[in-house]
């Protein structure tokens, strides 16, 4: 539940980031109790809690890049995880147990890989007849901002929210 109520209250495009950090967190209790209505947390230790959620699950993001980046031929996005998992006991010399948490927040924009894709790069390539070489994008690739191309999709801005809303 403090995962959902801190994904909805920060991510609000009314509101966004003008406020305080104690009526944020006052938001996200307030949350919390009108849907769980079995909290037994208050607002300091909702954010304390949060703050060894956000610690951890930003870590294994690290470490799972790190396997990422490191793929060999034959491996599946299972095996990148079990590296994931070995690499993060090695650093941080415990098991990683917020499994569950770092999948709720996997598909946030924080959170996402920053890992280039395999399509795009910055590889040299030969622009002309006489051998010259560039070091743009190959120009058979397609960009990000080109229509048919899947990108991300940046959340709209506060200021355009309080227009329409």
């Amino acid at each position: 539940m403090l995962i959902s109520a801190w994904l909805n209250v920060s991510t609000d495009p009314i509101v966004g980031t003008d406020q305080k950090g104690k009526t944020f967190w006052s938001r996200i209790h307030n949350y919390c109790v009108e849907f769980c209505s079995d909290m037994t947390r208050r607002v300091v230790a909702c954010m304390k809690r949060w703050y060894k959620i956000n610690k951890v699950v930003a870590q294994f993001v690290g470490c799972y890049d790190q396997s990422s980046r490191n793929i060999r031929s034959g491996l599946n996005a299972n095996n990148i995880k079990e590296l994931a998992y070995k690499l993060y006991s090695t650093n941080y010399g415990k098991k990683f147990t917020f499994d569950w948490h770092s999948n709720m927040l996997r598909l946030e924009q924080k959170w996402r890989s920053q890992l280039p894709t395999q399509s795009g790069g910055s590889k040299r390539t030969k622009v002309s007849a006489t051998g010259a070489y560039s070091s743009l994008s190959n120009p058979e690739t397609p960009l990000a901002d080109e229509p048919g191309v899947d990108s991300s999709v940046r959340p709209q801005g506060s200021k355009k929210s309080k227009q329409k809303g």
